[in-house]
């Protein structure tokens, strides 16, 4: 089969920035790494080569939402995705009667498995909800106990497409969840979660991550360590951020990364319809939200995900956190939630791995 040599301005390999280095291609994998490489054909890029970045977290984009679960909406979601600079993400469904859920699931999951289109690669699905504590922008009067027999009919229904799920420690069965997800190869996030009941079991359970970090979480307070200051300091949970200034504080979020550090932070845009989208009024959860200044609330005022693209989130963390470096964003967009998903073909740029790239420009980041 023919070769393809990329040339870029520099690469991230091993976690260091090389400049002079080519990564050689063949049939959609990369099969060398270094300098003096040839290939059939070659082509040069200005710019930094990160491996491809992975959003775990996009409800909706460029008008169209997860929760329809239709062949069309869920394609545009991922033209967008794409378009936004990451190669690959999980459609995420958010709260709704269980039922529903169950139905939603399954056509997402038979999308995932068809899916060979244009836009970014949906690497499975994430679930987040029902089993959760504090509703933010999800309807509460859904919220269920995550019960054997419901965890059981959720893995039935996304036969084997299902690779995250966010819960709350304090629910009844959450830590016997954990355990049962995590055997079933999901990775388990705590989030929309007040109360630090069970927070350590769910932990031991196999819990590895905090879904978007400080928000639906409660407050930081001195002398009351609640689910926030646990997952900074739990150093078994990594943790996603979403970096758009609205959702976490600028101080905050360096604060947080000075904490985490590029072995634990993940950076998500936990974005929404109206992510890639003018102004005005969107659905979330069958609630109409509205976009406006940058962000998407309901009609409480309460934040409703983010208008965010990948794009968008590594230009906010770049302006906001001076020491972040391509290695770190490597890292943060593609190594940490390559290794969350347990996907070894994913995350880095060495030989064996799929030539999945974005390329940081001095204009931003963009999916190859």
């Amino acid at each position: 089969m023919a070769t393809h040599l990329l040339r870029p301005t520099a690469l991230v390999r091993d976690d260091q920035l090389v400049e002079g280095e080519g990564v050689l291609i063949e049939a959609g994998r990369i099969t060398a790494v270094g300098a003096g490489l040839v290939g059939d054909t070659e082509e040069q890029l200005e710019g930094t080569l990160l491996p491809g970045a992975i959003d775990l977290q996009v409800n909706g984009a460029g008008g169209r939402s997860v929760e329809e679960a239709s062949a069309v909406a869920l394609e545009t979601v991922a033209e967008t995705v794409r378009a936004g600079g990451a190669t690959a993400f999980l459609p995420t469904l958010i709260t709704a009667p269980f039922d529903s859920l169950l139905e939603q699931v399954s056509a997402v999951a038979a999308w995932c498995q068809d899916y060979d289109g244009p836009g970014a690669r949906p690497l499975g699905m994430h679930v987040e909800g029902p089993f959760l504590e504090v509703p933010g922008a999800h309807d509460a009067q859904h919220f269920v106990d995550p019960s054997p027999e419901r965890v059981v009919a959720l893995l039935e229904a996304a036969a084997g497409t299902l690779r995250l799920v966010t819960l709350a420690p304090a629910r009844a069965g959450a830590v016997e969840a954990t355990a049962r997800l995590k055997d079933a190869g999901v990775c388990v996030s705590i989030g929309h979660a007040s109360s630090t009941t069970n927070f350590g079991a769910c932990v031991e359970a196999g819990a590895d991550l905090a879904t978007h970090l400080f928000n639906t979480m409660g407050g930081l307070h001195h002398r009351d360590d609640g689910v926030a200051a646990r997952s900074l300091d739990e150093v078994r949970l990594s943790a996603c951020l979403i970096a758009d200034g609205h959702h976490v504080g600028d101080s905050m979020l360096r604060n947080a990364w000075r904490i985490l550090g590029p072995e634990r932070a993940v950076l998500v845009t936990d974005s929404v319809a109206a992510a890639a989208q003018p102004d005005g009024e969107y659905l979330l959860g069958g609630l109409k939200v509205r976009k406006s200044g940058g962000t998407v609330r309901t009609p409480e005022g309460a934040l409703a995900g983010s208008t965010l693209v990948m794009r968008d989130a590594v230009d906010h963390a770049q302006r906001v956190i001076p020491e972040l470096s391509p290695s770190d964003l490597a890292r943060l967009t593609a190594g940490n939630p390559a290794r969350l998903l347990a996907d070894s073909s994913r995350g880095a740029i060495a030989p064996g791995m799929r030539a999945e790239f974005s390329l940081l420009t001095s204009s931003g980041l963009e999916a190859l």
